[in-house]
């Protein structure tokens, strides 16, 4: 499972709100993204959820979150998140490529005017594995139509040369006649995000999201062949 496979479940569990006393969420969504690597495909994949959480702890298969405080327009939330290794093609400019898998811990500071909120999140890798860590800096809107719950964010996440180079980079050592080694570094991604949550029934709902990003620098690896991904996700989940 990708980070943007984890992504794609953890909304079944942001369209969620829990008790105090907790609650199960199971679900499934099915996942259809672009992969920015040269030679890979499209892929459409189904990813089974499951969860635990109460109004201020959340476990589940897409990691820990524990909600530090929140004081009405303010709130900070702590978390704990599997970050798998990068599904890599199976072709020779991948071949021998290897990636560990990490954990990545992460704060997100949100504050919320009205419909409206502005967020801050930071996550970095505490394994040791690339030592590197991402900033994102979002803005997003809901609002009640006549069928569902629609969301909007748009925003910028920085990414440093650690964390690039794992996903994208090729070190001197890993350099071969078919691929040349190359040094990743910061960048500054752009995403925009469209969510839908609809409910169906007293505890099951309907969600869906449609996502952008610019790839920005990141397209001059000689690994990636895109300048931007999009990504389609449907699923469904049950709480109780």
């Amino acid at each position: 499972m990708t980070h943007r496979s984890l992504t794609a479940v953890a909304l079944i569990s942001m369209a969620s709100t829990a008790t105090a006393e907790g609650d199960w969420i199971v679900g499934i969504a099915i996942d259809g993204g672009q992969s920015p690597y040269v030679g890979d495909e499209d892929s459409v994949e189904a990813l089974p959820y499951v969860a635990f959480e109460t109004d201020t702890f959340h476990i589940g298969i897409d990691g820990l979150r524990y909600q530090v405080f929140d004081n009405g327009p303010l709130s900070l939330e702590a978390s704990l998140e599997p970050r798998f290794s990068p599904d890599f093609p199976d072709t020779d400019l991948f071949d021998g490529l290897k990636r560990d898998d990490t954990l990545d811990a992460g704060l997100a500071a949100t504050y919320s005017f009205g419909q409206a909120y502005a967020q801050a999140t930071v996550e970095g890798d505490v394994t040791g594995v690339h030592d590197g860590y991402s900033i994102s800096f979002a803005v997003g809107y809901e609002a009640e139509a006549a069928f569902a719950l629609i969301g909007a964010s748009a925003g910028v996440r920085f990414r440093d040369a650690n964390l690039n180079n794992y996903l994208y980079g090729v070190s001197a050592d890993e350099a071969t006649a078919s691929r040349s080694a190359f040094k990743m570094s910061d960048t500054a991604n752009a995403f925009a995000e469209i969510t839908a949550l609809m409910p169906v029934a007293e505890d099951v709902f309907l969600i869906g999201e449609v996502s952008f990003i610019d790839l920005g620098d990141t397209a001059d690896s000689p690994l990636v062949d895109r300048d931007h991904l999009v990504g389609v996700t449907i699923g469904v989940g049950y709480q109780f």
